[in-house]
C-alpha cells in the first residue's frame, strides 16, 4: 500500500511539475502583450514588488519562522538568485535576439544541477542524464524556428548573450538555494516571501533612478498593462513559485527543474492558441519527448536504477 502511495504521489508531482510550466510559459505571451505600454525595469521588478506585498499578509497570519538564523541564506538567495536573474534577464534581452534568448534558457538545468551539486550534495545518476538528453533532443525539435533564427557569430549580440547567460545560471542558482531553505525546514511561503523581500528592496533603486516609476503612467497604460502585471505578480512570481517550493520539498533540484524543457513546449501552444501560429509534427514530437523525460526522472528513475544495479550496468 505505502509502494502504491508512493508512487502515486511521484504521479502527483509530475503532475504539479507540469502546471508550474504551464504557469511559467504565460510569461512570454504577456510580457509581449504589455511591452510596448510599460519600461522593461517596470516590467521586471513590480511584479515581483506586488507579489511580496500580496503574499506577505498571509505569512504574517501564518506565524512564521523567524529567517533571522539564516538570514545570509536569504540575503544570498534574494540578492545574487533573484534579484540578480531579473535584472541581467532584462538586459540581457535588450541586447540580443530573441531566438539567441530562448536558445541559451536551454542551459538554465544545467546550471541548477551544477548549483545543486554543491550547495544540497545532489548527484546525477544516468537516468537523469538520459532524461537530459532526451528532453534537449525534444527541446531542440521544438525550437526549429529558434534554431534558424539564431546567430551567436554576430559580435553587437556577444554581450548581450553572455548577460543572457547569466541571467540563466542566476535562475539556476535561486532554484538549487531555494532547496537548500526548503531543506532548512522553512514553508513554501516563507522562501517565496523572504528571498522576494531582499529581491524587492534591491530594486527600488532602478525603480527610482533608471526608470522612475509613477502611479498615474502605470494606470494610464491601460487595462491590459494592469492585468498583466496582475497576472505576473500573482501567477509567475506567486503561485508556481509556491508549487514549485512544494515539489521541492520531496524531489532533488535536478529532477524538478527538466521541467523548463517544457517551456517551450507550452509557449509554442500558447503561440497557435493566441497568435494562430503553426503547430508542427516537430513541435508534436519534441513536446512528446520532453513529457518522457520528465516522467522518466520524476516517477521511474528508482525503478530504472534498479534494474540497470540487478543487470550489474550501475553501482
Amino acid at each position: 500500500m505505502a509502494l502504491v502511495t508512493l508512487r502515486a504521489q511521484h504521479y502527483l508531482d509530475w503532475c504539479w511539475i507540469i502546471v508550474i510550466n504551464i504557469m511559467w510559459a504565460t510569461q512570454v505571451p504577456v510580457i509581449k502583450w504589455i511591452g510596448d505600454r510599460l519600461g522593461p525595469v517596470t516590467i521586471a521588478f513590480v511584479p515581483m514588488i506586488a507579489s511580496t506585498v500580496l503574499f506577505l499578509p498571509l505569512l504574517l497570519r501564518s506565524r512564521p519562522n523567524s529567517p533571522r538564523r539564516d538570514a545570509r541564506h536569504f540575503f544570498v538567495a534574494g540578492l545574487f538568485g533573484l534579484f540578480f536573474l531579473q535584472f541581467t534577464y532584462t538586459l540581457g534581452a535588450q541586447r540580443t535576439l530573441a531566438a539567441n534568448a530562448g536558445l541559451i534558457t536551454l542551459t538554465i538545468p544545467a546550471f541548477a544541477s551544477i548549483a545543486a551539486s554543491f550547495l544540497v550534495a545532489e548527484k546525477m545518476n544516468p537516468v537523469r542524464i538520459a532524461g537530459f538528453i532526451l528532453a534537449i533532443g525534444g527541446v531542440l525539435l521544438i525550437s526549429t524556428s529558434d534554431l534558424r533564427a539564431a546567430d551567436f557569430t554576430e559580435g553587437k549580440y556577444f554581450v548581450g548573450n553572455l548577460i543572457f547567460l547569466a541571467s540563466c545560471a542566476g535562475c539556476g542558482f535561486y532554484n538549487a538555494y531555494c532547496k537548500l531553505l526548503v531543506a532548512k525546514g522553512y514553508s513554501e511561503l516563507e522562501v517565496l516571501v523572504y528571498t522576494s523581500v531582499v529581491g524587492s528592496v534591491a530594486s527600488v533603486p532602478l525603480l527610482v533612478w533608471v526608470e522612475p516609476f509613477h502611479w498615474r503612467q502605470f494606470l494610464g497604460a491601460g487595462a491590459p498593462a494592469v492585468w498583466g502585471i496582475a497576472e505576473l505578480a500573482v501567477i509567475v512570481y506567486g503561485c508556481s513559485m509556491l508549487l514549485f517550493f512544494y515539489v521541492l520539498k520531496r524531489m532533488d533540484v535536478t529532477q524538478a527543474i527538466l521541467g523548463n524543457y517544457l517551456l517551450p513546449f507550452f509557449i509554442a501552444l500558447f503561440g497557435v492558441v493566441l497568435l494562430r501560429e503553426t503547430f508542427t509534427l516537430p513541435m508534436a514530437v519534441g513536446g512528446a519527448l520532453v513529457f518522457a523525460s520528465t516522467l522518466m526522472v520524476t516517477v521511474y528513475e528508482n525503478d530504472i536504477l534498479r534494474s540497470l544495479r540487478r543487470a550489474g550496468a550501475y553501482e
